[in-house]
């Protein structure tokens, strides 16, 4: 018999230590940023927050990074800057390697080194997290509440740190938001099922305590997050949506559904945060997602024009054929996460709720940022980078 996972009260996890204040005065550079804490930062939007951060401040950077030490740490964000085509060479004294861990306590960081960031850091941009909607709660808890909880304790020392939280709009991937208009004012229900969801519903709610304690801090919620809208670069192969699409050019089928499908491209989203960071109003909610939604045949139809065969097929039909190909390439571990998908009927395509973004809308229009509509142009460039990096063949 399978166990079933003990039920997780994931009110009585979002506990916050009560010697965690920030009765201390907000720090004096709120306005012009001298030092800047940045988490996840060799991550996919990671990498993309310290692009703006090094582009819209003058501030040094502090990345906290997994690494032997901090002459190896530099490299990794270099390289990831290189990557996305971003590298500029005088920000090379703009960014310092912290080397730590999300996962550990005090981040990994020594007595020291804590004090003294506490001490430097003006704003905490926390954006790292262990992403893996396959894991138990168990698995995540320690780098996504545990390490949230030692970000709020270094914002609320020596100076009290605006802390800009990144969850995700999965935290109201739940029934009993289905179906429902979500505003950017309401807040997740804890009825959850899946780790990951659940370890950034816990994380978001230590973050909204900490504002009721006097933090000045904002949450942001990305939904799919792709490849970056001019050079259609993207770290992250293992998206589903990507999966999928890979899958069936592999077998040379898609399904017939109704669905909307939600694309934000990884810089409008990098972008969004930033500016809405620096306008400094706190304790509100965003949702940074496409308001322009593409219809799944018409985004397949892109994908044909693209130069690839595809043909139409019944859900059911499809989902066999596409079952039989990962599970000959179950060794992949591109496909071990289409097989579970595919465990349930239609996953792929479960109702969803629908997200208002007019609160997020208002406060980007003054600054002309608008996310780029799903096109052909921007299927083409994110298909060309899926070809040159060898992750989907070339059409025939």
């Amino acid at each position: 018999m399978s166990k079933i996972a003990p039920k997780i009260d994931l009110t009585s996890e979002a506990c916050l230590a009560d010697e965690i204040t920030f009765t201390l005065p907000v720090t004096e550079h709120v306005d012009n940023p001298q030092a800047i804490l940045l988490t996840g930062s060799t991550g996919f939007l990671g990498v993309c927050l310290l692009n703006e951060l090094l582009l819209k401040t003058q501030a040094t950077i502090y990345c906290l990074v997994r690494a032997k030490d901090e002459a190896i740490g530099l490299e990794r964000i270099k390289e990831q800057l290189e990557f996305y085509q971003f590298w500029q060479p005088e920000w090379e004294g703009r960014i310092t390697a912290v080397i730590g861990d999300l996962g550990k306590p005090a981040l990994e960081l020594s007595d020291e080194l804590f004090a003294e960031l506490s001490e430097k850091i003006d704003i905490i941009y926390h954006n790292g997290a262990y992403v893996n909607s396959m894991r138990p709660y168990a698995s995540l808890k320690a780098s996504n509440v545990l390490g949230t909880k030692e970000v709020l304790r270094l914002a609320s020392l020596v100076k009290t740190k605006p802390v800009h939280f990144v969850s995700t709009l999965a935290v109201f991937f739940s029934p009993e938001h289905n179906d429902k208009v979500i505003t950017e004012s309401i807040q997740p229900s804890d009825t959850l099922q899946g780790g990951y969801k659940q370890s950034k519903w816990v994380a978001e709610q230590l973050v909204l305590r900490a504002g009721q304690r006097g933090l000045p801090c904002n949450v942001y919620r990305p939904g799919r997050i792709m490849g970056h809208s001019e050079t259609g670069i993207t770290g992250n192969m293992t998206d589903l949506l990507t999966t999928v699409l890979k899958g069936c050019i592999e077998i040379g089928q898609i399904p017939e559904r109704e669905n909307m499908v939600n694309i934000v491209p990884v810089d409008y989203v990098s972008r969004a945060i930033v500016d809405l960071a620096l306008q400094q109003r706190y304790g509100e909610s965003f949702h940074l997602i496409n308001p322009k939604p593409v219809a799944w045949l018409d985004l397949v139809q892109m994908v044909r024009n693209v130069g690839y065969s595809l043909e139409a097929k019944e859900y059911d039909e499809w989902s066999e054929t596409l079952k039989g190909f990962a599970a000959e390439k179950s060794n992949d571990r591109v496909y071990s996460p289409l097989l579970l998908l595919l465990r349930s009927s239609s996953a792929f395509f479960a109702k969803k709720p629908k997200f208002d973004t007019s609160s997020t809308q208002s406060q980007l229009v003054d600054q002309s940022i608008t996310c780029p509509q799903v096109d052909q142009i921007l299927v083409d460039r994110y298909f060309k980078h899926f070809q040159n990096m060898q992750h989907i063949p070339a059409p025939e």
